[in-house]
């Protein structure tokens, strides 16, 4: 089995604007930092793909750490001190299983 989980997420912003990646996960990382403190800023968390228009984007992170990274996800709620909001759309631990959706698939 594998050693990574791989989360789907979406950034939702109050007011909406350019993000690249590097602010993207360094907002990520402040978020496990709040709640988790310097050992949880150290957690290796990868960026596999990222949308810049829809802010949408997939991380790989440790399977040991999952939990930590989606509840710090969960209740963190700024961005740069805009209000925001992440939305894990999926998680999982195979990449492949990202790829496909049994509600929208065409016989």
């Amino acid at each position: 089995m594998s050693n990574y989980y791989y989360l789907d997420i979406k950034l939702i912003l109050a007011n909406p604007e350019e993000v690249t990646p590097a602010f993207y996960k360094k907002n990520i990382l402040e978020a496990v930092k709040q709640l988790f403190g310097e050992t949880g800023a150290s957690i290796p968390i990868d960026i596999l793909k990222f949308n810049s228009e829809t802010l949408e984007a997939i991380l790989r992170v440790p399977k040991s750490h999952y939990i930590k990274i989606r509840s710090s996800l969960v209740l963190s709620g700024k961005y740069e001190g805009i209000r925001c909001i992440y939305s894990i759309q999926k998680s999982t631990p195979l990449l492949l299983a990202l790829q496909g959706d049994s509600r929208n698939y065409n016989h």
